[in-house]
Parts: C-alpha cells; sequence; structure tokens
C-alpha cells in the first residue's frame, strides 16, 4: 500500500471520528450548540465509524468496488483452526476475569456486574458490542488496512507498537466527555494507552496467525470489550494494574515465543 493511502486512511479516520465526537466534548464543557447538532451530540454520534469508512475508501481507491468486496470478505474468512478460536475466545476472559479475581484476594471491592446477575444477557452482549460497540467500527481499519503496511515498513512488534498508539490516540476526544463515553475514559489516559499498546501486539500475533483473518481479530476485540463488561477489572487501582502486569507478561512470551520479526512461527 502507498503511503499516500496510509495517509488518507488516517485523514479520514480522524478527521470522521474526531469531527464528530467534538460535538459532545463541546456540548460537556457548557458550550452551545445548535439544536440539530446538540440533539446529535446527545443522541450518539456516527464518530465510531471512521476507521471502517477510511478502510473503505482506502479499498474502493485501490481497487474499485472489487477492492471494497476483497476487505469484506477478510471478514468472512473463519478458518482459522480450533486452537486459533480458542485462543480468540478465551485469552482475554481469563486474562481480566483472573486480573479482577487477584484484585479481590488483595483486598480491592468491586461492585458485581451485570452479566453476574444476569448470565442470559452475555450473548445478547456479544452481538451488540461485536457490531455496535467498536469491533465492527475498527478491526477493517486498524487491521484490514493500517496494519500489513506497518508490518512490511517496521516488522511486526514495530507495527504492533506504531498501530496501538494511532489506536489509543483516536480515543483521545473520549477522555473528554468521560461519563458519556463510559468507564474506561474516567481513568487516566496513559492507562488506556498501555493497555491499547500491548494487546495491539496480540492482535497482530492473532492477525498473522490467521490468514489476515479480520473476523478472527473481530471476535478477539468483541471477547475484550465483553470481557470488561463481565469483569469490571478497571474499578479498582489494584486489579487494574494486575491486569497491565498480566498483559505484559503475555506479551513479553509472545514476542520471545516467536519472534519480533514476525510474531509468527
Amino acid at each position: 500500500m502507498r503511503a499516500s493511502h496510509v495517509a488518507l486512511f488516517l485523514a479520514i479516520t480522524f478527521g470522521w471520528s474526531w469531527g464528530f465526537w467534538a460535538l459532545p466534548v463541546l456540548a460537556h464543557h457548557g458550550h452551545d450548540l445548535p439544536k440539530v447538532l446538540a440533539d446529535l451530540a446527545a443522541s450518539g454520534t456516527p464518530a465510531p465509524w471512521g476507521p471502517l469508512i477510511g478502510a473503505v475508501a482506502v479499498a474502493l481507491l485501490r481497487g474499485g468496488p472489487r477492492g471494497v468486496l476483497d476487505l469484506l470478505r477478510m471478514g468472512l474468512r473463519f478458518r482459522i483452526g480450533w486452537r486459533w478460536w480458542l485462543i480468540v475466545l478465551i485469552l482475554f476472559p481469563a486474562l481480566i476475569g483472573g486480573a479482577l479475581l487477584a484484585g479481590s484476594l488483595a483486598g480491592s471491592r468491586i461492585a458485581p456486574s451485570e452479566a453476574m446477575s444476569n448470565p442470559a444477557m452475555i450473548p445478547v452482549a456479544f452481538i451488540v458490542i461485536l457490531f455496535l460497540g467498536g469491533p465492527l467500527q475498527e478491526e477493517f481499519g486498524w487491521r484490514g488496512t493500517l496494519l500489513d503496511p506497518m508490518q512490511d515498513r517496521f516488522g511486526a512488534l514495530g507495527a504492533s507498537l506504531v498501530v496501538g498508539t494511532v489506536w489509543a490516540l483516536w480515543h483521545v476526544p473520549l477522555f473528554h466527555f468521560p461519563n458519556e463515553a463510559g468507564p474506561y475514559y474516567g481513568r487516566p489516559f496513559w492507562g488506556l494507552f498501555a493497555s491499547v499498546l500491548m494487546i495491539s501486539v496480540l492482535f497482530t500475533w492473532v492477525w498473522n496467525h490467521t490468514g489476515r483473518s479480520v473476523l478472527a481479530v473481530l471476535v478477539f476485540h468483541t471477547m475484550f470489550n465483553l470481557s470488561h463488561w463481565m469483569f469490571p477489572v478497571i474499578g479498582a487501582d489494584t486489579p487494574a494494574l494486575i491486569l497491565l502486569a498480566a498483559q505484559a507478561v503475555v506479551v513479553v512470551a509472545v514476542v520471545l515465543r516467536d519472534g519480533a520479526a514476525r510474531l509468527r512461527l
């Protein structure tokens, strides 16, 4: 992919998302908006769809309608082997649930999540998160469009850190209306930044082992967000720090095992 295509993807992604997120930011800080913009800010904006729109625009520029179809077909690539489906489905619940348990044993007190009191909601939450909670809006962009050009230039580990930095910075506006945006954004930005850098390595690891399956990273992303809903680990400092440490251990193990250049044996 040309550097100009990468620049176009980033320009569309950030222009679209930050442009629409500017509305609730302004409203949160007490600025008067025209009614139509105030209603849009209050009801939820299309801001999260920026990475997908950027990815589709670049695919259209590179290959026309066929390029868009090729991009979307990556979201149907399900033949990745049962071991990788197990990793995709289990890794984040184990890390995040384990960190919450360890934090509780260390004395942290966190209110049980809705998932624990109503487990029947978990499959529903999975579907909602997959389609509306980040994965669909983002993964055709971060992994499906941006990651491979960065791997060609920086290698797998370097690309993971570049994409992770872009991914984290994309979330910055959400820290300016934290109560409305969700529980992640009432915490210091450095926590999200560190976590996203580390999980970006794990996403590249999955991506490179599953034949560039957007479907695999869609589900991986969904399980990350779902696990945070099921196990509210960021509700207290101790379990949140335990989670960061656990993620770091897994990332180091992956890099040592599979190599920084490819993150794949």
